[in-house]
C-alpha cells in the first residue's frame, strides 16, 4: 500500500490501485471488527446477566464474517 509521501510524488492512484487500497482497508476494518468481537465474546459468553447482549454480539460477528466472505471472493474475480 502506498503512504501519502508516495502518493505526493507518483501522482493519484491509477484506477485499480484506488480500488484495492479501498478493498485492503474494508478487509482489514472487518477483521479487526471479529477479533474484537470474539475477544469479548470469549469473556461474556458464559454470563447468564448477558444472555441478550452475547445474542446480539454473536450475530454481529456473523454479519461481519458475511461482509468479509463476500468481499474476498469479491476480490477474486
Amino acid at each position: 500500500m502506498r503512504n501519502s509521501a508516495s502518493l505526493r510524488q507518483n501522482g493519484p492512484p491509477r484506477e485499480g490501485e484506488a480500488r484495492t487500497i479501498f478493498v485492503g482497508a474494508k478487509v482489514r476494518t472487518l477483521l479487526r471488527s471479529v477479533g474484537v468481537l470474539d475477544g469479548w465474546l470469549e469473556q461474556n459468553e458464559g454470563r447468564s446477566e448477558n444472555v441478550v447482549r452475547v445474542r446480539r454480539m454473536k450475530r454481529w460477528r456473523e454479519e461481519a464474517l458475511e461482509q468479509l466472505r463476500l468481499e474476498l471472493n469479491r476480490t477474486r474475480t
